[in-house]
C-alpha cells in the first residue's frame, strides 16, 4: 500500500510539472541579418530563433526592388536549421545613410507604381524560394498613410496567394495617429489587420537626436504594447528587442553593438555602470579629448526587456530582433531559457575582445 501512495504521488509530481511545461508560453523569434553567420549561427544552435529576415532588399522610385548584398551560404545556413527566411525590403539610402522618404513617396502617389512593387516583392519571394516579406518603409510621410495601408493590403493579397507571408516594422506609439509624420502615416488597425507578423519597433528610444539615454526602457516598451494590443491582434504582435547601443558625442551618436562596446571597455577602462532602465552605460574621453557616453545591452538588460513580454504581454506572438550581429553569446542561452522552457541551449562562452583592439568606426545600419 505504501508503495502504491508512493508511486501515486511521484505520478502526480511528474504530471503537474509536464502540465506546467505544456502550459509555459513558447514565442516567435526573428532576427534581422546583415551578414553576420557566426551570430545567426549561434542563434540556431540554441533554438532560439524561429525566423531570420534578410536586410538585403531595397525599394526604388520606379517601383522595382533591387537586392544590395547576397551570402548563398547564410541562407543555407538558415535553411538547414529549420528557420524561415523573409526578405526584407527598405527604403534605406546608402548614400544617405538614412531612410529615404522619397522612396515610398514616389510609389504610393502612383497605382501603376504601387501594382508594379507588390507584384516585383511577390516574383521576388517566388524566385529565391523565401518565405514571405519583410516591409521596413520609415520616415513616411503623414499624408501618405491612407495609400500605404492601400498598398499593404495589396501586398499582402499577393503574398497570401502564393502562399507566403508579410510581416511590417512599425515604428513604436502610444497613441494615434502618432506623434510624428513616420508614425502618423501607419494605421495599426488596416496594416494590423492585414499582415502576419506586426513588429513594433519597440527601441531608438533615445539615438542620434536625442541626448545619451537608455535605448529601450521597459515602461516605455509597455506602454507601447498596450497600445498595440488595443489595435491588432495580439497573435501577431512581436516586441522589438534591440541587441545594439549607441556611442554619443558632440551632439551625435554612432550605432554599436555588443563587441564595439567590449573593446571600447578593454581600450579605456571606464567605470561601468547601470542606468535606472537596466542599461549598461559608461563614459570615456578619446585621444582628441573628445568625452564620450555610451548605452549598450548585456544579458541583464535584455531579461528586463523580455520580462516585459512574458510578464506583462504573455499573449503576444513573440520578439523582432535588431540586429543579429556580434552580440553577446550569452544572449542566446538567456532567450532560450526565458522565451522556450522546455529547450536547452549549450552555453557558449563570451568571447570578449582582447585589450587595445581597434574599435569598429562604422555606423551600424540601425532601424
Amino acid at each position: 500500500m505504501r508503495h502504491r501512495v508512493i508511486t501515486v504521488l511521484l505520478m502526480l509530481v511528474w504530471l503537474s510539472a509536464w502540465g506546467a511545461m505544456a502550459q509555459a508560453p513558447s514565442y516567435a523569434v526573428s532576427g534581422w541579418s546583415l551578414g553576420d553567420e557566426d551570430s545567426l549561427n549561434r542563434a540556431a544552435q540554441c533554438r532560439a530563433i524561429d525566423e531570420v529576415d534578410l536586410d538585403w532588399f531595397y525599394s526604388r522610385k520606379n517601383g522595382a526592388v533591387v537586392q544590395g548584398y547576397d551570402d548563398p551560404a547564410l541562407v543555407a545556413a538558415a535553411r538547414s536549421a529549420g528557420l524561415s527566411v523573409m526578405a526584407t525590403v527598405s527604403n534605406w539610402s546608402e548614400a544617405k545613410k538614412g531612410f529615404d522618404p522619397a522612396v515610398p513617396s514616389a510609389i504610393l502617389r502612383s497605382r501603376r507604381k504601387m501594382r508594379r512593387h507588390a507584384a516585383a516583392l511577390a516574383a521576388l519571394c517566388e524566385k529565391l524560394g523565401y518565405d514571405g516579406v519583410d516591409l521596413d518603409w520609415e520616415s513616411l510621410k503623414a499624408k501618405e498613410r491612407d495609400h500605404f495601408s492601400d498598398f499593404v493590403e495589396e501586398l499582402a493579397a499577393d503574398l497570401h496567394a502564393e502562399g507566403k507571408r508579410l510581416a511590417i516594422a512599425v515604428s513604436p506609439k502610444t497613441s494615434e495617429p502618432g506623434g510624428w509624420s513616420g508614425a502618423k502615416a501607419e494605421d495599426w488597425q488596416r496594416l494590423g489587420a492585414a499582415v502576419d507578423e506586426f513588429k513594433v519597433m519597440t527601441y531608438d528610444y533615445s539615438g542620434p537626436w536625442s541626448p545619451p539615454g537608455p535605448i529601450a526602457p521597459p515602461d516605455w516598451m509597455d506602454a507601447v504594447l498596450t497600445f498595440a494590443e488595443s489595435q491588432v491582434p495580439a497573435e501577431k504582435i512581436m516586441m522589438g528587442l534591440p541587441f545594439y547601443g549607441y556611442d554619443w558625442s558632440v551632439g551625435s551618436a554612432v550605432g554599436l553593438d555588443w563587441a564595439d562596446a567590449q573593446a571600447l571597455i578593454a581600450r579605456y577602462a571606464p567605470t561601468v555602470t547601470r542606468d535606472p532602465s537596466g542599461e549598461e552605460t559608461f563614459t570615456y574621453t578619446d585621444a582628441m579629448g573628445v568625452v564620450h557616453t555610451v548605452f549598450f545591452q548585456d544579458p541583464l538588460s535584455i531579461q528586463e526587456k523580455i520580462e516585459v513580454l512574458t510578464s506583462r504581454h504573455p499573449g503576444i506572438r513573440g520578439i523582432a530582433i535588431w540586429v543579429l550581429e556580434r552580440e553577446d553569446p550569452a544572449f542566446w542561452g538567456l532567450m532560450d531559457g526565458l522565451l522556450r522552457p522546455t529547450d536547452s541551449c549549450p552555453q557558449a562562452p563570451a568571447a570578449s575582445p582582447a585589450p587595445g583592439a581597434v574599435v569598429s568606426d562604422r555606423s551600424s545600419r540601425m532601424q
